[in-house]
């Protein structure tokens, strides 16, 4: 028995995806660190900002540069680094419940058919319950599921924050919380600050320190949820770990999908 090719395609795009996008955090962040911020003046678009098509926006590069000091350049970074981390994992299993569903596997959730696009709380739900019927790979990681589901699922209610809510806290958030099959809820502690005062705006800080425990609580699951689902549907119960490869990180592949063509990129 082999691994099931499309399947396979899924995750390794998802664990390139989120590799890539840990590794560019780090390294915008510590490339902030060392920079002369003054000297980001000269390449700067001049008194206006190209916003539309048909309209320009006036600015002054000091303000723009003055926003962008420590430590609101790794609070913002880390924004984006979120976002982009959920939004792969949540295409990645989209994907998943598509190709069981194309290749006769269909899916469920709580006795309900999963088809179309699920949102992305029901393919969280769904992939827990997937996950725990995961026996092979890493046995700490199949342990820990309840808790980095918990992150998984604090990361995409923070998320949702940062897009729907300009990154204000609100009561949505603990109430959006996915409380089944024993997932450890995780809060951020500054949405205690939020519930003393709720008509006051409190804005959720996200820094590196976050970063790291999301990705690693995404790339952790993403392994076993892999791991499972080729085991129950296409019987193949060899876990995939380059861990045991003493291999670096291909930072090609992982950020350019190791493409064939070479195309010049203009200047």
């Amino acid at each position: 028995m082999n691994r099931n090719p499309d399947i396979q395609k899924v995750f390794e795009i998802a664990d390139d995806s989120l590799q890539g996008v840990f590794g560019y955090h780090l390294f915008v962040t510590a490339m902030q660190e060392v920079v002369d911020i003054e000297k980001i003046r000269e390449h700067l678009p001049n008194e206006r900002i190209p916003l539309t098509f048909s309209w320009d926006r006036f600015y002054r590069k000091q303000d723009l540069i003055n926003a962008f000091r420590m430590p609101i350049f790794e609070l913002y970074q880390s924004r984006i680094s979120l976002i982009a981390m959920c939004n792969v994992f949540e295409v990645s299993l989209a994907n998943f419940i598509r190709y069981l569903n194309q290749k006769g596997h269909r899916q469920y959730l709580n006795g309900q058919r999963l088809k179309g696009d699920p949102s992305y709380r029901k393919c969280i739900k769904w992939a827990y319950k997937q996950s725990l019927k995961c026996d092979i790979g890493d046995k700490e990681a199949i342990k820990r599921l309840p808790i980095t589901f918990g992150i998984i699922d604090n990361a995409r209610r923070l998320r949702n924050l940062i897009v729907h809510n300009h990154g204000l806290f609100n009561t949505f958030y603990e109430e959006d919380a996915i409380d089944s099959d024993g997932i450890k809820i995780e809060l951020h502690p500054h949405y205690s600050q939020f519930k003393i005062n709720p008509r006051r705006s409190t804005p959720l800080i996200v820094t590196t320190k976050y970063i790291v425990r999301f990705s690693k609580a995404h790339i952790e699951v993403l392994h076993v949820l892999h791991n499972g689902i080729q085991k129950e549907y296409f019987g193949f119960s060899k876990p995939y770990e380059y861990r045991k490869e003493q291999k670096g990180i291909e930072w090609k592949r992982v950020l350019w999908g190791n493409a064939k063509v070479q195309i010049k990129v203009p200047k």
